[in-house]
């Protein structure tokens, strides 16, 4: 492909990074990790950052470490990626897959709403592509129904909702450092919270249920979800990016909204007032899934790529159709997920990238 989807923006500085904590004898979890952890919480002026192997190691610990477990309910979007539905299920609780807004893709307040039972113990919201879910909605709502709000903030490092960071929100949020991700680690994750003991059954969780200073002795049956040092030193660099980062795929975003503007195939996904949008994916949506797969493989052919973020909900995906979970009529996921389209935005783009790409869609799209 001559215009990938994604490409994570690394150079010299991260190789050099690398190259000194190979130097330092030091490469599991250790300093590096812990100031990679320290500048996450000062990013986001929350208390605890908890560095983990991945985003979905990141969600697992979260629930794990408030107590998410057999016979409780945790509301999901019913658009989301899988990893959101299965750390519910790792826990052994029941996944409820609501249906989502038409104009931000996020989690539908009201779907939450008519949906909570006497079992359901939390509500996860994603912010899908980087803008940030109702929180003005969505933070009352879980307060008054006495349940827990745990954000997954994977794709919206770096955005805010009224001017409070992505990764603030609720009890806790979730953090990926995939290499796809607005800043990478090449892998990793992270946990946040202003919650002192979720932050403790957190570190213990991701080190096989060891509290930190207690050497093979184990509290809590954990796992193997240590960050090393070398992905650490990556994630490192990558902070100091994230402003640089961040303005290039708002200028990226700004180039396609201005190309797509007047045609009414494409329908753009809207940043609602007082969201500043992380622009981790750029999603349109077109008339149909004939129209949107037509699309694709245009740009396929014209040597860019694209994803489908997500061409099923997962209530629907074969996993999810083979086990005991509520079957909730999800119709605005349905439509989404059947016109959805996410073309490439990253760093490296050009302008003359974004004129290519749109070009080859708008002849597409008639």
């Amino acid at each position: 492909m001559r215009i990938p989807w994604s490409s994570p923006a690394l150079g010299a500085e991260e190789a050099e990074a690398v190259l000194d904590t190979v130097r330092s004898g030091w490469l599991t979890m250790g300093p590096r990790t812990r100031a990679f952890e320290a500048g996450i919480a000062r990013l986001l002026g929350v208390e605890h950052a908890v560095a983990v192997s991945s985003g979905t190691a990141a969600l697992d610990v979260a629930l794990a470490a408030l107590g998410i477990g057999p016979g409780d309910e945790v509301i999901v979007p019913a658009f989301t990626y899988v990893a959101t539905v299965n750390a519910v299920t790792y826990q052994g609780a029941t996944p409820v897959m609501v249906d989502v807004e038409p104009v931000t893709l996020n989690l539908d307040p009201a779907a939450v709403r008519a949906h909570l039972s006497p079992r359901t113990r939390a509500i996860v919201a994603i912010d899908y592509g980087g803008c940030p879910a109702d929180y003005d909605a969505l933070v009352p709502l879980a307060h008054d129904a006495g349940v827990l709000l745990l954000q997954d903030a994977a794709h919206s490092l770096g955005g805010t909702h009224r001017g409070r960071p992505a990764g603030a929100f609720g009890v806790g949020a979730t953090l990926s450092f995939h290499v796809s991700k607005l800043i990478t680690a090449v892998e990793g994750g992270m946990v946040v919270t202003n919650d002192a003991g979720m932050a403790e059954r957190a570190r213990t969780l991701r080190n096989q249920g060891e509290p930190p200073g207690a050497k093979y002795s184990f509290t809590m049956v954990g796992h193997n979800y240590r960050l090393s040092d070398l992905h650490a030193a990556i994630g490192l660099v990558q902070l100091g990016k994230l402003p640089e980062l961040l303005a290039r795929r708002r200028a990226v975003a700004e180039w396609y909204r201005h190309a797509f503007a007047a045609h009414p195939a494409v329908t753009l996904l809207p940043e609602p007032p007082g969201v500043e949008h992380a622009h981790f994916l750029f999603s349109i949506l077109l008339p149909d899934r004939h129209g949107r797969d037509r699309a694709a493989a245009a740009l396929a052919d014209a040597g860019v790529e694209t994803r489908i973020c997500w061409p099923l909900p997962v209530s629907r995906q074969p996993a999810y159709l083979a086990r005991d979970v509520p079957r909730i009529p999800c119709p605005v996921a349905e439509s989404i997920a059947s016109r959805v389209l996410s073309l490439p935005i990253h760093a490296a783009l050009t302008r003359e990238d974004v004129r290519h790409v749109a070009a080859t869609l708008l002849a597409a799209v008639g």
